[in-house]
């Protein structure tokens, strides 16, 4: 049994996605130090559990990863294997994770930009991709999702 650590809603589009523990642990573990750099990866569903739409993994950052202070460029190769393997045990791509030098996270024009070129890159798997940033407050809004929905990013409502 999966136990989930809280819910984001988006109450425009009647959506709700349920976080694992085992996802709350790695985006929770991996928080932007001071003169730290940027790190993420990728974040798969299970689109038949029980409770609901289940946000099962969260990949670790990679060292094949490029990134700075204010950017993140996930390695493409590292990205295909991480997908190959999701998928293989039922699992579906939806979007990444990333973390910002922020306390709270805000969607920049940059993350948008990125966000949006890697939708294009897996546009047949991800109809809304979701943009998850990780800022440096452990409180709930350290955390924060969007969807991307008719060419906009719709911020997600954190729900224990």
């Amino acid at each position: 049994m999966t136990d989930i650590a809280w819910r984001w809603r988006w109450p425009e589009v009647d959506s709700e996605l349920l976080v694992s523990q085992a996802v709350a642990d790695i985006l929770d573990s991996h928080r932007q130090g001071l003169f730290g750099v940027e790190r993420g990866g990728q974040l798969f569903v299970n689109p038949v559990d029980p409770k609901g739409l289940l946000l099962a993994l969260a990949t670790l950052p990679h060292r094949a990863d490029r990134s700075g202070w204010s950017w993140l460029e996930l390695d493409a190769a590292r990205c295909r294997q991480e997908i190959q393997a999701a998928n293989e045990q039922g699992l579906r791509l939806v979007g990444y994770w990333h973390t910002h030098p922020q306390s709270v996270p805000v969607i920049s024009p940059a993350d948008i930009g990125s966000f949006s070129k890697f939708a294009a890159r897996y546009t047949q798997d991800l109809p809304h991709p979701i943009a998850i940033i990780v800022g440096k407050s452990e409180k709930p809004e350290g955390i924060k999702a969007w969807s991307f929905r008719d060419g906009r990013y719709v911020e997600a409502t954190w729900v224990r």
